[in-house]
């Protein structure tokens, strides 16, 4: 049986640039670690999960008219999510990874670590995910099962939680995790805090990499994200007049944007060159975590439609890098693209608290 030195357990090849990239990331920051050693993403993803991107089978109640209006949306536009598959998946092949498995094939095969995370990996309560205890460890073949920067997500220290999570937990030899909130949860299962460490995506240098695409278009203000304030928009859209801007959305989640200059559906668009696009903007306007952690990565002047959601993941993180009170006012556009936005203020926190996060997953990777 094929066994494998180091694997990283996460949400592979799904259809969702944040989560890409962040699997990227870790990939390059494990490999520096291990001088180029032999790391690899488990080609594994529940397969509750995988229907819910892309089989054209509605994961709602067939009595409902909602299934069938879903079921015939699906089925005529079967030939843009094949598309939007083939393009993602084509980034992913470029991440070393393992052989394709299904959950015999993952419960039998050796790692001697395995690194779960990062994104909200743990959080139970999304049942897309499908309930899966290898996303805890659970099952898994190896000895030494850590966690890198996992989040519990929408998940409170409150909430009633599965045995498995308990399990889990209890038997990983190192965790760390994404945000306070998921350190809280980890404290009253195992009665020890984790360290919260940082995403994955500052632990490798973008602004450098040669598989990051640069696009043809220039003076523009990225859009990416969905359910922004009508307020936003406005406040937005007069900006970007004033400064002779065009309006360039990311599409997500099929929300409607016709009130951006251009739109780039997601079937046209690929990890990498979603990466560019936000690299060459000259403002990012967004309302998700990895929007606002990437606007933040290539130093951009940012404007950010919070939601409760996104702000349980980030508040604590805005605050040490002191620019929590920029985004009070989550509809005062030019307010916040206005900031003085101190990236030396800002850079030198971040090297501070990059350099703990490597120094836990080096203890974490015996290195």
């Amino acid at each position: 049986m094929k066994s494998y030195k180091t694997g990283i357990l996460t949400f592979w090849n799904v259809p969702n640039y944040g989560t890409f990239i962040q699997a990227y990331a870790l990939q390059k920051a494990i490999e520096k670690i291990q001088n180029g050693g032999d790391v690899r993403q488990i080609a594994y993803l529940h397969k509750h999960h995988y229907d819910f991107y892309y089989s054209p089978i509605p994961m709602m109640s067939r009595k409902s008219l909602g299934f069938w209006k879903q079921l015939v949306k699906n089925l005529l536009n079967r030939s843009v999510g094949k598309k939007r598959e083939k393009a993602f998946c084509a980034d992913y092949e470029t991440i070393p990874h393992t052989e394709a498995m299904d959950a015999g094939q993952l419960r039998n095969t050796p790692f001697d670590t395995v690194v779960l995370g990062s994104d909200i990996v743990w959080d139970y309560s999304i049942k897309v995910f499908g309930d899966d205890p290898f996303l805890f460890g659970v099952g898994l073949n190896s000895d030494n099962v850590v966690s890198y920067a996992a989040s519990f997500g929408t998940v409170k220290p409150d909430q009633p939680m599965p045995d498995y999570v308990k399990q889990g937990l209890k038997q990983m030899k190192h965790i760390s995790v994404r945000d306070e909130n998921s350190a809280d949860i980890v404290q009253g299962v195992c009665g020890v805090r984790p360290p919260v460490v940082l995403d994955p995506v500052w632990m490798w240098d973008f602004a450098s990499d040669s598989n990051v695409q640069l696009p043809e278009f220039e003076n523009y203000i990225v859009v990416y994200g969905q359910d922004f304030t009508q307020p936003f928009i406005e406040n937005l859209i007069a900006f970007a007049k004033k400064e002779g801007k065009q309006l360039v959305c990311l599409d997500c989640n099929d929300d409607n944007y016709d009130w951006c200059d251009i739109v780039i559906k997601q079937q046209d668009l690929t990890p990498y060159k979603w990466l560019g696009i936000l690299k060459s903007a000259d403002y990012v306007a967004t309302s998700t975590f990895h929007g606002l952690t990437f606007g933040l990565v290539f130093k951009k002047r940012i404007a950010f439609c919070k939601t409760d959601f996104i702000m349980a993941k980030v508040s604590a993180f805005l605050k040490k890098l002191g620019i929590y009170d920029v985004f009070l006012d989550q509809n005062a556009v030019e307010a916040m693209f206005r900031f003085d936005w101190d990236y030396t203020t800002i850079d030198s926190v971040i090297n501070v608290e990059r350099e703990k996060s490597m120094n836990f997953l080096r203890e974490a990777l015996g290195q």
